[in-house]
């Protein structure tokens, strides 16, 4: 599928190996590769230095971009300021390792404290420890701040929408967060798809995300890959939708229905 204004990728982990032996396998396939990092005790897969400059080599061989997907395991609204002094310090020390790689963009969790419509039983409080760990995240990078992009999770964007308008941040579309939520998609992307710069395009079944594109609803994948191109066209915006799924299969069934859809659609 080749739209103008719009890199087709995956993630980091289509191949059950580390990131470099998947970023070989993707490079010829793919416009972008969300590298999708961890940092726990005890276990890590932040690439060396070394892998950095090879990571850097392939994009440069394939004209190839990355997104950077944050550690899941960060918490910018946690009550405890160890927690978000933590938080600040993970971010600042990947965009150091990853600035030579020029990512497209950083993906960024706003961690709830709950799963689902409330991200916390006090929202007001959460709310206020979110805004202060963007705030000393902001000041303490160079980083343009509408690179760092908030995805859609479990709670209503609007409940942290006022944060991403206010201090320019963009938006991670992840639709299939919204289809598993109920959410209206079409509301969804009235709202956001003005400050989306990545969009995660997954198939959802019977409460089930992240399985291959074959696996959702044509009409509603279809429908959105239809909106996602029309917005491009509109505004003249690149922007990278990741197929965010995590085998071989599922990510050339993925691929091969997205073409299937773009003919379709021309």
């Amino acid at each position: 599928m080749k739209t103008p204004n719009l890199r087709i990728g995956t993630t980091s982990y289509i191949l059950a190996d580390d990131i470099l032996p998947n970023v070989r396998y993707l490079a010829p396939l793919v416009d972008d590769i969300e590298l999708v990092l961890f940092e726990s005790e005890g276990m890590s897969n932040l690439p060396s230095k070394q892998v950095i400059d090879e990571l850097a080599a392939l994009a440069t061989q394939h004209d190839l971009t990355y997104t950077v997907h944050f550690p899941l395991d960060l918490y910018p609204g946690s009550s405890d300021p160890s927690l978000r002094s933590a938080c600040v310090s993970s971010l600042l020390s990947i965009i150091e390792l990853t600035r030579s790689l020029k990512p497209f963009g950083y993906v960024l969790h706003l961690t709830p404290e709950l799963y689902g419509p409330l991200p916390s039983l006090d929202v007001g409080r959460w709310h206020v420890c979110v805004d202060e760990t963007l705030q000393t995240l902001l000041k303490r990078t160079d980083v343009d701040p509408s690179m760092f992009c908030i995805e859609t999770l479990s709670y209503p964007f609007s409940s942290v929408q006022d944060l991403v308008e206010r201090y320019n941040l963009s938006v991670t579309l992840d639709i299939g967060h919204i289809w598993l939520m109920g959410y209206d998609s079409d509301k969804a992307m009235d709202a956001l798809f003005r400050r989306t710069r990545i969009c995660h395009l997954h198939g959802v079944r019977e409460k089930t995300d992240h399985l291959g594109l074959d696996q959702g609803d044509q009409a509603a994948i279809e429908h959105f890959l239809h909106r996602l191109v029309s917005q491009g066209n509109c505004d003249g915006r690149e922007r990278v939708l990741t197929l965010e799924v995590f085998s071989e299969e599922q990510f050339h069934a993925s691929l091969s229905l997205l073409g299937q859809t773009h003919a379709m659609m021309n």
